[in-house]
């Protein structure tokens, strides 16, 4: 990646559009130097842009897979019909997500919450009873069921979620050396799911090539990055 062909007057006006709280952990990995926090900054556009295809491709199958199984056994408005008792948190989603739909039918429901409601569906031990423990390999009907231990699952649906935040928000994520763990997980899902979802998409899935460039510009550069993420198996 070249260096901005810019004055430091150039990167200094650059920044405080961005804003100097966003920028901040940009210019304290690069003592301060405009130019190297501008040229991190674009390191992580760049994992973000990486990124986006397997967390969309992920949140969409999720969704419609769990959707699909609970709407067999409960009905197609199971979301609504009260044969799964939500918890207030996500039973004030649905409720939101409502007043956007011109008709609540599940087609529009759906798209309208959140990759957090469906990943509590999962990984909450309130719906472990109720969810998890009786469709559980209906959703991830290509897993082992060894592979279905809901405690090792819970931190990585929780880390898939908090990247998937961080990226569609743009926050930092550079600072992160285990990414390409995350990433994996996603594959891991996909799979579980229907692996030729995640087949499909490993043919234009360019995270593997961008982590491994960046971080390679990364250690060039010196810049410290944290080992560990915020859930951990």
């Amino acid at each position: 990646m070249p260096q901005p062909k810019l004055t430091d007057d150039e990167l200094k006006d650059i920044v405080m559009n961005f804003s100097a709280a966003r920028m901040k952990p940009y210019l304290s990995a690069a003592n301060s130097n405009h130019g190297d926090a501008i040229r991190i900054c674009q390191i992580n556009t760049q994992l973000c842009e990486a990124l986006y295809p397997s967390l969309h491709t992920l949140e969409i199958a999720l969704r419609n897979t769990i959707s699909n199984v609970l709407s067999v056994k409960h009905g197609n408005n199971w979301l609504c019909n009260g044969k799964i008792q939500l918890e207030s948190f996500d039973q004030g989603s649905v409720n939101t997500a409502l007043k956007k739909c011109t008709h609540h039918n599940l087609n529009q429901l759906i798209p309208e919450l959140s990759f957090g409601f469906w990943k509590s569906l999962i990984e909450k031990k309130y719906y472990e009873i109720p969810i998890w423990r009786p469709f559980c390999k209906q959703i991830f009907k290509y897993a082992k069921s060894s592979d279905l231990n809901i405690k090792q699952i819970r931190p990585k649906i929780k880390n898939i979620h908090w990247l998937r935040n961080r990226t569609f928000h743009h926050e930092p994520i550079w600072n992160y050396l285990q990414l390409n763990n995350i990433h994996s997980y996603i594959h891991c899902f996909l799979n579980w799911i229907n692996p030729k979802v995640s087949a499909w998409l490993r043919e234009y899935d360019r995270f593997p090539q961008i982590y491994q460039s960046t971080s390679t510009l990364l250690k060039q550069m010196k810049v410290y990055r944290n080992k560990n993420l915020p859930y951990l198996h």
